[in-house]
């Protein structure tokens, strides 16, 4: 009698979990009538509606309105994206909701280095202008390192096949490797096209001056030196998401001639891959490789050296435990998704925020023109916190060993750190 009691129940369940499915799979497949957007306040619509590919007149099917999640969420202007199907008499409707992040708003701009400690300041940011996204921001920081900043860059948008980006940057800090007050103009602009919606290729022009109060480190004699670079960029990206990636690749790969005071070759190669390793789970491998021509000293300046150890690099070691004109850095990290992507409000604008654990493994070696790679490999393992804001992107909370236990506070992504060589 037990038995036969529990069949009812069991159907119950049955119908519960298979009824969204029966529920969808009808409109699988049925023309869409129309879209219905909703949540936008400074975003047009039309550059909403110009992203997707679920619009009247073609067949609804789920993966499309997948990816066309995808493409909204590249924009960087929105906190939270849904794109549902609702049946109508002779076809779907696509209901988009969206929640878009404060597109103009002062903020605090901070930096966390293994070498010039905290750094912080006043900072504004706009994250789209007359309806249009695009990143727009000024930045101060006063501290360990005296900085101002400024930055436009072109959001990725699927009809716009152009791409821009534009950094200047002025800095004034002491630079702990080779003792001497460092005061550096970097400028760094990019423009190019997309090949596809995952590849682009683009030109690279860059200007660097660095002006010592110490005799003896630049390499012209009157103790500033200037560098012109140009050369050539391509990237890879299908990750699933801009914010939170679980899944997919990024690659980058860039060439550079520089020219001026010194003269060398420079070659970055940049791997990501992120997995989906259960619920809530994501292993996420990353690889960093920068290779130099010339000799150190002579052909390009020792004060742009890569130092290895801390934060950014490869955690459990102390700053400038490794150290060469070259760099090699490779990480394995576990994530587990103690509050997944939510959005929020405050004081009427919306907000999102998340929160990771972390387990990790680095390693790294920076060489010369003496000693080879094997000969400064170190390495670190440990845990942490990842908390996804918006702006910031992640905050990093770490606890690692290697040559001793070591704290850590780090600012966006890790592999996007290292590779912004912020030390």
């Amino acid at each position: 009698m037990a038995h036969l009691m529990t069949i009812p129940w069991l159907a119950i369940a049955l119908v519960c979990i298979a009824a969204p499915v029966f529920a969808q799979a009808p409109l699988e497949g049925r023309p869409i009538r129309a879209v219905q957007v909703s949540g936008l306040d400074n975003i047009k619509e039309s550059v909403v509606l110009a992203q997707i590919e679920s619009v009247p007149g073609t067949p609804y099917h789920r993966a499309v309105a997948d990816r066309d999640i995808k493409r909204l969420d590249r924009l960087g202007v929105f906190g939270a994206i849904a794109i549902a199907a609702a049946p109508v008499e002779d076809g779907v409707r696509i209901d988009v909701t969206l929640n878009e992040v404060p597109h103009f708003i002062p903020a605090v701009a901070l930096a966390v280095t293994d070498e010039n400690g905290v750094s912080a300041g006043p900072a504004l940011k706009m994250t789209s202008i007359k309806g249009h996204p695009y990143d727009v921001g000024v930045a101060t920081r006063f501290g360990g390192e005296t900085l101002g900043q400024f930055h436009a860059i072109s959001p990725q948008l699927t009809n716009r096949r152009l791409w821009d980006s534009f950094k200047l940057s002025l800095s004034d800090h002491f630079n702990e490797l080779d003792q001497f007050e460092q005061r550096s103009v970097d400028l760094d602009t990019r423009i190019g096209s997309r090949l596809s919606e995952e590849w682009l290729a683009g030109a690279i022009f860059k200007y660097y001056t660095t002006r010592s109060d110490v005799s003896g480190i630049t390499l012209d004699a009157d103790n500033f030196d200037a560098f012109a670079s140009i050369g050539a960029v391509t990237e890879y990206d299908n990750r699933d998401s801009w914010r939170q990636p679980s899944r997919g690749w990024f690659a980058s790969a860039d060439a550079l001639w520089t020219g001026g005071s010194g003269q060398y070759a420079t070659l970055d190669l940049d791997v990501r891959r992120y997995d989906p390793v259960g619920r809530r789970q994501t292993l996420v491998g990353t690889a960093l490789l920068t290779v130099q021509s010339g000799v150190d000293g002579v052909d390009l300046p020792t004060y742009s050296d890569y130092a290895l150890g801390g934060e950014n690099t490869v955690r459990g070691h102390a700053f400038n435990s490794s150290r060469g004109k070259n760099q090699f850095i490779a990480t394995l990290e576990y994530r587990y998704s103690i509050v997944p992507l939510r959005t929020f409000r405050v004081a009427g604008l919306n907000f999102y925020a998340g929160l990771d654990i972390a387990g990790f493994g680095d390693v790294g070696s920076a060489w010369g023109n003496s000693d080879g790679f094997s000969d400064s490999v170190i390495g670190g393992y440990g845990i942490g916190l990842r908390l996804y804001i918006p702006y910031v992107n992640m905050i990093r909370i770490d606890l690692a060993f290697g040559d001793g236990a070591h704290g850590g506070f780090g600012i966006n992504e890790k592999a996007v750190a290292q590779r912004n060589r912020v030390r």
